[in-house]
């Protein structure tokens, strides 16, 4: 019984330690996804940026349950690896669900980013919406992209009177390059052509995909720690229980 036990808790052992890189992991890279979106904040919406927060928080939170998970296994204290189980328990339902949801959302991107681009094409370049006019232009410059489906979508806008887009459309940008282009009989070949929700969406939609993975990886293998901690619990009691 006893040599058991001290294998199970080294086991247990290193799968803290393989845990708490788990959720530096997890931090990482919804941070990093975090900050790549933080640029298209005006098109995404919140379901978009709540994800990695939740991801952010749920990372910190497992590093801590790791370290918790590591001195109740060093201890043999048995009231440790219950309690060490019922925390990774909730956060494999956390993550499952932070994971299943982030999948899910995938199939909305095209419909949340076409209808977000267009009601912020109505406010580029409109006093006190610099912010929305700077989205644009970083994004069609970036992504190589014109406009919501195409640059012609630039023509219902307050900002276009019907024959401009944004300078940032241009493949060779200079000042005012965007003028008149609408109409220009060379427009497909000065201007990007392809529209900003298709391009957009496919970046988001890796990323989203990418993260789910990740998530939801990470969740089953938090089933072999609870089932670690389970077993060196119940080894536990039995040395009590033999004494």
């Amino acid at each position: 019984m006893e040599t058991g036990m001290k294998f199970i808790k080294y086991l247990l052992f290193i799968f803290n330690l393989l845990f708490a890189v788990s959720g530096i992991t997890l931090i990482i890279t919804a941070a990093v996804i975090q900050g790549l979106y933080s640029t298209y904040l005006d098109f995404l919406g919140n379901e978009f940026h709540s994800a990695p927060m939740l991801f952010i928080i749920v990372g910190v939170v497992i590093f801590l349950v790791a370290f918790f998970g590591c001195c109740g296994a060093v201890r043999e204290s048995n009231c440790m690896m219950i309690t060490f189980s019922v925390f990774l328990g909730l956060i494999f339902i956390c993550e499952l669900a932070g994971g299943i949801a982030a999948y899910v959302l995938r199939n909305d991107v095209d419909v949340i980013l076409t209808e977000n681009m267009y009601k912020a094409q109505q406010q580029y370049n409109v006093t006190g919406h610099e912010g929305v006019t700077e989205t644009w232009n970083i994004m069609q410059n970036e992504v190589h992209c014109c406009g919501v489906q195409n640059y012609t979508d630039w023509a219902n806008t307050t900002f276009s009177h019907g024959v401009n887009v944004p300078d940032s459309c241009c493949i060779e940008y200079t000042a005012g390059c965007g003028l008149n282009m609408i109409l220009s009989p060379d427009a497909d070949q000065r201007l990007w052509t392809v529209g900003c929700v298709p391009e957009l969406a496919k970046q988001v939609k890796h990323k989203a995909g990418v993260f789910a993975g990740i998530g939801v990886g990470i969740a089953f293998i938090q089933l072999i720690g609870i089932v670690f901690a389970c077993l060196l619990a119940k080894a536990i009691r039995g040395s009590y229980h033999s004494v």
